[in-house]
């Protein structure tokens, strides 16, 4: 049995159409097409809210990898074809989101036409509407990934996130509120009180309303996500944490777009 090819390093030579055309490290006479993601594309080509700085053509480039065969013709024949993604994680996800019945390799890749973690946190969400704004998914399809993968999406959440390269710094979920009038328990025994959890934990980012809010004032479910994870990002970036004041963070993430 041959070797499934599993990752790809050398310099990227073009993108046309989301295919990509990679020439291995010393090997300057040979070059693999490496079908990408959409979301992927537009990053490397420095497009987008999700690209970096700059496009990577003719830069060095490390793509993992996972291949299948295309039928041609009815079946008649197959072609090899190398699916390429930004990290290994990343991959997985695909792997995942494929194991749904309908969704094979091709058309999977075309319904990662955003970052995975944007993917994730609407399966995790059960948010169908969302899932129906990518392409190749309808009413149906949407709600059999949610059926079969909401309990499996939890660690893929931020994954690519206005990097397109990366997995992104986790999100802290918002804390619910106790119960009033429940005190802790009097340390006993002269013993020093343990401080609370959540004085070691990092502020409480209000994501889930701000993306909520972006929503309510007329923006996508996908620009919203994307527009509040690069404000994040510059925060962050800036050694600064995320603000815990929603109105805050929507106008960073206005001013992020």
């Amino acid at each position: 049995m041959a070797a499934m090819l599993t990752r790809l390093r050398g310099t990227l030579e073009s993108i046309e159409e989301n295919r990509a055309t990679l020439v291995p490290e010393g090997m300057p006479g040979v070059a693999y097409e490496v079908l990408l993601p959409a979301y992927l594309a537009d990053a490397w080509l420095g497009r987008g809210s999700a690209g970096p700085a700059g496009a990577m053509i003719g830069r060095e480039v490390s793509i993992h990898t996972t291949e299948y065969l295309e039928g041609q013709g009815q079946g008649a024949s197959f072609v090899p074809r190398i699916l390429g993604f930004a990290s290994a994680a990343e991959r997985s996800f695909f792997d995942l989101l494929t194991s749904v019945k309908g969704l094979g390799p091709k058309r999977g890749l075309r319904v990662m036409a955003v970052e995975p973690g944007v993917i994730a946190r609407a399966i995790a969400e059960r948010n169908g509407r969302m899932l129906q704004t990518l392409p190749e998914i309808g009413p149906k399809l949407a709600e059999t990934i949610v059926h079969e993968l909401k309990s499996k999406c939890d660690g893929y959440i931020g994954l690519g996130i206005s990097k397109g390269v990366a997995p992104a710094a986790p999100i802290v979920a918002e804390a619910k509120p106790t119960r009033k009038g429940v005190k802790s328990a009097a340390p006993q025994n002269g013993a020093a009180s343990a401080p609370p959890a959540v004085a070691a934990a990092a502020p409480v980012v209000p994501i889930r309303k701000a993306v909520d809010a972006l929503v309510a004032l007329g923006e996508s479910p996908v620009d919203a996500e994307r527009m509040v994870a690069k404000a994040i990002d510059r925060f962050r970036a800036g050694a600064d944490e995320p603000p815990a004041e929603v109105s805050v963070l929507i106008a960073a993430a206005y001013a992020a777009r």
